[in-house]
Order: structure tokens, then sequence, then C-alpha cells
């Protein structure tokens, strides 16, 4: 399993919160000692290659873990905000990431 996240210049004062969320999720799912590749970017150029929808676009095996297939075409280096049940947050919620990684780990499975 390939779990990746990008982060931005503008999204910095949220970056500790988000690894330490990614963690905790990875841990619940049972998965504590997976790697987790960082790109850190500073424009909305470097977020074309990246496929950056603003920080932090969290991807398991290249699936947005919000989107996932259904991922919308722009790209920015801005913040990035996620439907939660307590409206658009800067922070996805735990439960967003826990079930993602559980469903590309029941796939790494067979199941």
């Amino acid at each position: 399993m390939e779990v990746t996240m990008v982060l931005t210049e503008l999204g910095k004062k949220y970056h500790d919160d988000i690894r330490k969320l990614l963690r905790e999720s990875l841990a619940e799912a049972g998965l504590p000692d997976q790697q987790v590749t960082e790109t850190m970017i500073r424009n909305d150029e470097e977020a074309l290659p990246t496929k950056c929808l603003g920080s932090p676009p969290i991807r398991i095996d290249g699936f947005d873990v919000e989107y996932m297939e259904r991922e919308p075409d722009e790209r920015s280096a801005g913040v990035r905000y996620f439907n939660t049940m307590a409206g658009w947050k800067p922070v996805p919620e735990k439960g967003m990431l826990v079930r993602a990684l559980q469903r590309a780990k029941e796939r790494d499975q067979g199941k």
C-alpha cells in the first residue's frame, strides 16, 4: 500500500494536526508501521504534477481519501477544506481516513 500526502506552505499551521491525525488513523486501521510519503509544494505550478487539491490531499494507492475515483480536476497550492459532519474543515475526519485505509488494506489482502 502506498500512502502519500501533499502539504503546502499556505496550509502550514495545520501540518502537525494532519500528521497526528493520519498516524492515529493508520494505527486504528491496523497499519501503525505504514510509511507515509510527504511532498511539500510552494505554488500552483507545483500543484499540477502532485495532483494537489489544496493542502492536504491524502492519497492511498493513488486515490484521494475524500473523492476516490471521482476526483475533480482542480489543482491548488492553497488550503483544502473537507466536507465533514461539522461543516467544512481544513482537516479531514478520522473516520474518513480510517475507512479509506481499511478498504485499501482489504484490497491488498484480496478480500
